[in-house]
């Protein structure tokens, strides 16, 4: 294969040995160069050595084919050697020859990258590298050391370096470090001999080019010049990381600039921190400019307090621009002394305890709390611990709520919760569920108690249905169910049991709660015990229908048999006056007949104004309740009637009526069964308020009686007494007897 013209040596790969010596360019690269010239394929065997290799290797040219590359070295220096594949591999690496120890530099030249495409040469080489090897005599040996220990150095360092040769075309890579393989996930083979514009390349292909980083790399290189940038680069992947990029040309000594090397650091966590701080601080700003708050951030200085920021809502109390809050002191913002005091005073408490200070006050500042238009202000100061304002005075940043509303509302709260849980009627309220579990009691004023026998903390939570059972109407309940679930109001009455288990009537009445929306959200109910009034409502009915069965019979037996007598007295003297002729009649019987039947008209006249006067004692005049009342003292003559009798006391006909039956009440009972001589009856006239009393002079009601709350007419004068509005008061007389007083409101007769 050697022929006297080429200076070559046999190869290894006798088709890649034939395709050099027909190689016009490498025969012209072998003659013209004294260095040993070496082809090695990608994976670093050696395959090809010409005839000056044995005088630089120290080796045989057929000990020198066929071995590794890296085995031409020394074993300390084959770190100095980049590692294959060496497809792209560019640039140059000194070593020691393994064979005589002899310094040599080996320069790499890929064909596809050296220049050569389209060239013979490259043909022939297709994948394998030229690999020129030439002696170093001239090179210290320490200087030798000092580059090998760079090279080691790169690989070490924590950063990412690239290393660019402008001389070549297109400036590709020549050098890269382990970091910077890493950081990008790229292989050796794929970056060296590219541009680094390949860091450039999205996950879908298209470039990303259009950064103003780019143009200055461009711009520095082409001038030659240092540049410090960040790039939006992209790894193997896809993922897109950002590049600090410390770009440095190095310059032989002619001044040429014949490398660049780039310094890289990832800073993609440092970039997304910056600008996440920005969106903070962008989305901080605008809260702080749109809370309904006051906000802002005061300084304690010497000379007392300088505000530093101001949020909109401030601005807008202080009426400062923006720009206006900045160093402005308390007087600056419109303060007067005393409230400038005031917060002087609440920094200085905020300061020695360490921990937030709330203060209330007033704007417009120094006014009357309760006047028209104040606003109540209560502010917040919290230190803004180990920050100083440039160095100076302790920061504190304070909160200021206008709390005028919220101080009515609470107001208007705490009276309507006293009103509810003052009321006589038991209220609970619910939860706007329905179906079971719900709903759930979620309040119950103390009444509850009274009524129920619960404390309010023990049904809080449970459902209203534990107060029914066996007896509770369930038709009842349906219906409260239709009308709820139609979001309607109810009103109902059915039997509920106490927590002794004891039944009771119970009067019920729910209505809806809704918000602003018109959705229900609660149900409140008022719930009262009506089992005495029910049972007394029942005990009225049958004494009026006993009243009226008596009455009845007044009727039948009594004006009955009158108008019977009567009609047939009249019938006689009719009879008499038909049959008789003027000389027959006798005049004298028949007035006497005409008298007596007078007589009995008479008598019926006065049983029918007895009746009727049972049925309703009292007129309708305006003084109908005292005439009334001085006809019953008339009814029974061991009754003295004391009271305002010129109608001062005015009342309406069933007002009146009700006052009237509970004195002729009180009269029976003293008579009947308290034993009285003497009863008297009083009414009398305080302002807007009446007063109607009977006392007497018996052996009184007992203890008994009254803790009981007496029978059936005390009961129904209680009764009469709360549809007339009033309030019934039985106790014993100041010597003896029993004494029963009503108060109620005075109305209007008509």
């Amino acid at each position: 294969m050697t022929t006297p013209d080429t200076p070559n040596f046999a190869s290894a790969d006798d088709d890649l040995a034939a395709a050099l010596d027909s190689s016009d360019g490498f025969q012209v690269l072998a003659r013209s160069l004294p260095d040993a010239v070496l082809v090695v394929k990608p994976e670093g065997r050696v395959v090809y050595a010409s005839v000056q290799s044995p005088e630089y290797l120290g080796r045989p040219a057929d000990e020198i084919v066929g071995r590794s590359l890296l085995d031409l070295a020394t074993e300390e220096d084959k770190s100095a050697f980049p590692a294959p594949p060496y497809s792209k591999t560019v640039g140059s690496w000194d070593f020691r020859a393994e064979a005589n120890g002899s310094w040599l530099n080996a320069a790499f030249l890929p064909p596809q990258l050296s220049g050569m495409r389209g060239t013979d040469l490259h043909d022939a080489l297709g994948d394998a590298t030229l690999v020129l090897v030439r002696d170093m005599p001239s090179e210290p040996q320490g200087t030798r050391d000092r580059v090998d220990l760079l090279r080691r150095a790169l690989d070490a360092t924590n950063n990412i370096v690239v290393v660019s040769d402008p001389t070549i075309k297109d400036n590709p890579l020549v050098l890269v470090n382990e970091h910077f393989l890493t950081a990008t996930g790229y292989a050796r083979e794929d970056v060296i001999g590219e541009n680094c514009r390949f860091l450039q390349v999205r996950a879908d292909g298209t470039r990303d080019d259009d950064q103003e980083g780019v143009r200055e790399l461009a711009r520095a290189v082409a001038a030659g010049e240092s540049a410090h940038v960040i790039l939006r680069n992209y790894r193997k992947d896809g993922t897109l990381f950002y590049n600090e990029l410390f770009l440095s040309p190095v310059h032989n000594r002619e001044g040429r600039v014949i490398n660049f090397i780039g310094v890289q650091n990832d800073v993609t966590d440092r970039i997304h921190a910056e600008r996440d701080a920005l969106t903070q601080a962008s989305l901080l700003k605008a809260f702080f400019d749109s809370a309904p708050v006051l906000m802002g951030v005061v300084q304690r200085d010497g000379a007392g307090l300088v505000h530093r920021t101001a949020n909109a809502r401030a601005r807008e109390i202080f009426d400062v621009p923006e720009e206006g809050v900045g160093g402005a002191r308390p007087a600056d913002l419109g303060f007067t002394p005393r409230e400038a005091k005031r917060w002087a005073e609440a920094v200085e408490a905020c300061a020695e305890h360490d921990e937030p200070f709330v203060f209330e006050t007033v704007f417009p500042w120094d006014s009357d709390p309760d006047g028209e238009g104040v606003r109540h202000l209560s502010v917040t100061l919290i230190r803004v611990k180990n920050r100083a304002y440039r160095g100076q005075g302790e920061l504190y940043s304070y909160i200021s709520e206008d709390v005028t509303h919220t101080r009515r509302t609470a107001r208007e709260r705490r009276l309507l919760a006293a009103a509810v849980d003052a009321a006589a009627d038991s209220i609970l309220i619910t939860d706007a569920e329905v179906d079971a579990p719900g709903p759930r009691i979620v309040y119950a004023n103390d009444a509850l108690r009274e009524v129920f026998g619960y404390d309010p903390e023990e049904v809080i939570g449970q459902n209203p249905r534990m107060f029914q059972g066996p007896k509770t109407d369930r038709a009842v309940l349906d219906r409260a169910r239709r009308r709820i679930e139609a979001g309607e109001g109810f009103r109902g009455e059915a039997t509920n049991y106490r927590k002794d288990g004891s039944e009771f009537t119970l009067e019920w009445e729910i209505a809806p709660i809704r918000n602003d929306a018109g959705d229900v959200v609660n149900w409140v109910g008022t719930q009262r015990d009506v089992t005495e009034q029910r049972q007394l409502e029942h005990d009225v009915i049958q004494a009026q229908t006993q009243e009226q069965e008596r009455m009845a019979r007044e009727i039948h037996d009594g004006l009955g048999q009158v108008l019977t007598g009567t009609r047939m007295l009249l019938s006689v003297l009719r009879d008499s006056l038909e049959t008789g002729d003027a000389q027959t009649l006798d005049l004298e019987a028949l007035t006497a007949q005409a008298a007596r039947a007078e007589e009995h008209i008479a008598g019926a006249y006065e049983q029918a104004r007895a009746i009727a006067h049972g049925l309703f004692p009292v007129g309708i005049d305006a003084d109908a309740l005292d005439a009334a009342l001085g006809r019953l003292a008339e009814t029974y003559p061991d009754v003295i009637c004391h009271g305002d009798l010129d109608g001062a006391v005015t009342q309406s006909p069933e007002a009146a009526g009700h006052l009237y039956r509970i004195a002729q009440e009180a009269v029976t009972n003293a008579l009947r069964h308290g034993g009285a001589d003497f009863v008297r009856i009083h009414l009398s006239r305080e302002g807007d308020e009446g007063h109607l009393t009977v006392s007497d002079d018996g052996h009184g009601i007992s203890d008994e009686a009254l803790e009981s709350g007496g029978g059936l007419g005390m009961r129904t004068m209680r009764y009469r007494a709360r549809r007339v509005g009033g309030a019934l008061d039985v106790s014993p007389g100041e010597a003896s007897g029993t004494l029963v007083r009503v108060r109620f409101p005075v109305e209007d007769a008509a």
